[in-house]
């Protein structure tokens, strides 16, 4: 029987970087008898779109069953297959777009992920500090969606500080799969011991954490513009229109800081307050328990 193991994400936990590592040692694994489903499996295909609009609440027939047959040839092939993909929690990215940032969604991901057809299924969720998770976002608007908005006019227009929390989504998978096989990880943990050591938390939670797979990671992927550079993109963003050529010279503007100042982003006119520190300390301990 195969086993599936999901990673839905959340976006902005280092989901690019675990992916660039699986894609690296795609043919170890495959000899290891372990498949991969990647971004590049899913974007563009069928199945994530009628995912997605089921995902935001629009009806779509026969959910479960073109759910199981897109699944069903990766299960068929291999002993284990993981599968990677933070738009299965896209909308965990905070903004009121996406209601509570997304994250109310939790309980809708789990129930259409549960309807793939493997055997078994393990959950592997990774989270992230909230603080961390805001300014990431953030950056990731300015760069990507042209926000010209102030971090501080951004926030108080499209977050809900009290609706962030990651114990409720933990405990929608939970319910749904069961609380053993349901895994969430912080990426708080590269501040003790690296991306490197983040990674190898999340392939032995995969399962594959013996394989001695290449963790090769002196390349950035997806980063984050520094403090600088959202300054420049949101410039970019008021002075020129067309929404490609503005992405394109962001892309430009924060390739050209230091790898070092990407991620560091930090508000010098912003603090949380109090209430909310303690309350995502108190959710972000419970998430990982």
């Amino acid at each position: 029987m195969t086993t599936l193991i999901l990673h839905p994400g959340s976006p902005k936990t280092a989901t690019s970087t675990l992916q660039h590592v699986l894609r690296a040692n795609r043919a170890l694994l495959s000899g290891a008898g372990v498949g991969l489903i990647l971004p590049e499996d899913l974007r563009g295909k069928p199945y994530l779109g009628r995912y997605l609009a089921a995902y935001r609440g629009e009806h779509v027939p026969d959910m479960a069953q073109r759910t199981e047959a897109f699944f069903a040839p990766f299960l068929g092939r291999h002993e284990h297959v993981i599968c990677s993909e933070e738009t299965f929690c896209h909308d965990f990215m905070p903004s009121r777009k996406f209601a509570s940032g997304g994250i109310d969604r939790a309980a809708r991901t789990a129930e259409l992920l549960s309807m793939t057809g493997a055997a078994r299924t393990r959950i592997v969720l990774g989270v992230r500090p909230q603080v961390d998770l805001l300014t990431s976002t953030y950056t990731h608007f300015v760069h990507r969606h042209r926000e010209t908005r102030s971090f501080t006019e951004w926030l108080d227009a499209e977050v809900n500080l009290p609706d962030l929390l990651w114990k409720p989504v933990v405990d929608a998978f939970r319910e749904r799969f069961g609380a053993e096989s349901v895994h969430a990880i912080s990426l708080a943990m590269t501040r003790d011991v690296g991306m490197q050591g983040y990674l190898r938390a999340v392939l032995t939670a995969f399962g594959i954490g013996h394989l001695g797979l290449d963790l090769d990671t002196d390349k950035v992927h997806n980063p984050s513009p520094s403090q600088r550079a959202v300054h420049l993109c949101r410039i970019m963003n008021n002075e020129i229109a067309h929404p490609k050529r503005s992405e394109t010279i962001n892309t430009s503007l924060v390739e050209t800081f230091p790898v070092a100042e990407f991620g560091k982003f930090v508000p010098e006119d912003w603090t949380l307050p109090e209430n909310m520190q303690s309350l995502y300390a108190a959710d972000h301990s419970a998430a990982l328990s």
